[in-house]
């Protein structure tokens, strides 16, 4: 069997080592997250050539591990599995066990909520995984490894919550002989990327809600938004200009289905705020004739109105407004300049 005891002494020098400053993306902000994972692994130690068999492939697993989001689509990770046994033949001759110590790059490349839920690491996602592991085996039998590192690879779907507490399950497989399927809690701490000690304070002060929003300590993503603003669920100014993520189908004043969740967290946000009022501005950029923007920017801007009134907000708290192609934010030469020129702006005009 070509197995070599052997087992990794550590990989948190690695780890430790990754820089820790990153620039924040919109709204994302950088988390160390802890987590635990069970489940079933398939283990597959070559016997060919020997008189040995393998009898039973399946074992219970289990995993621990520590992350860090460091950047909107990536995370870093080391973790720790104990694989169990496969029990060898024949007669059952003895069983090898299997410890596998990595770490590996995690791409977050999609979410159903759309991006905005991608960056917070909220609702059901999707993910790959690619690292390097070493791995450990112990048998009362004789045993050779041909390779003590190997590549790591997996695939998983995680839902988060915004507490920061997430469910997640993944298939992972460690060189060619193990499998691990399994389902896990992690715990992304701190929120925001507030310091955690500073947050502590806060709680031991008994201050839940340090700048006044109406959004606790623990939940808000934003900790300086102005006492009385109108704020999304994680405390976030919603009315500020441009509304990220409201567009539309090329050419029509259709909403996507991304541009409809964040919409829906809008309305949310509204009706918790009745006397305020807000004018709902459409752009666009500078393609095609004037007239036909101007036209098109309305019908947007009434499309907009139209979903958030269907959502409960009143008529009385919106107002539409359109500008066609007649206030661009950048140069609309480029195909980035005529991206960012068409947007939604939402507008408190009376409070």
């Amino acid at each position: 069997m070509r197995l070599k005891k052997s087992l990794v002494a550590t990989l948190v020098s690695a780890f430790v080592c990754v820089p820790a400053a990153a620039e924040q993306n919109g709204d994302f902000h950088k988390k160390l997250y802890v987590g635990v994972s069970g489940g079933v692994s398939k283990l597959s130690p070559e016997t060919e050539g020997t008189a040995f068999t393998v009898d039973d492939e399946d074992s219970d697993g289990s995993k621990v591990f520590v992350g860090w989001d460091f950047h909107p689509h990536f995370a870093l990770e080391l973790g720790y599995a104990d694989l169990g046994e496969a029990q060898i033949g024949p007669a059952q001759a003895g069983e090898i066990s299997y410890e596998v110590a990595e770490l590996g790059l995690v791409y977050h490349f999609y979410n159903f909520g759309g991006y905005d839920r991608l960056i917070r690491r909220r609702g059901l996602g999707a993910f790959w995984k690619l690292g390097a592991g070493k791995m450990d085996n112990e048998s009362e039998l004789e045993f050779r490894r041909d390779n003590d590192y190997h590549i790591t690879a997996g695939f998983g779907l995680e839902y988060g919550t915004p507490i920061g507490l997430a469910v997640r399950g993944e298939v992972e497989a460690y060189d060619e002989d193990a499998l691990y399927a399994s389902l896990g809690l992690l715990w992304r701490l701190g929120r925001g990327g507030k310091d955690v000690g500073a947050a502590a304070a806060g709680i031991v002060a008994g201050a839940n809600d340090l700048d006044g929003d109406g959004v606790d300590n623990d939940l808000d993503d934003c900790a300086d938004t102005p006492s009385g603003s109108p704020v999304s669920a994680t405390g976030c100014t919603m009315f500020d200009g441009t509304l990220e993520g409201v567009l539309f189908n090329s050419g029509s004043d259709e909403l996507t289905d991304d541009a409809q969740v964040v919409l829906n967290d809008a309305a949310d946000v509204m009706l918790k705020y009745p006397d305020v009022t807000i004018e709902v501005h459409a752009h666009t950029d500078s393609a095609g004739e004037a007239d036909f923007n101007l036209d098109l920017s309305k019908r947007r801007a009434l499309s907009t109105v139209r979903y958030l009134m269907l959502r409960g907000v009143p008529s009385s708290q919106l107002q539409a407004r359109a500008f066609g192609e007649s206030k661009p934010v950048e140069d609309n030469a480029t195909a980035a300049g005529r991206k960012a020129n068409r947007r939604v702006e939402f507008h408190v005009i009376e409070q």
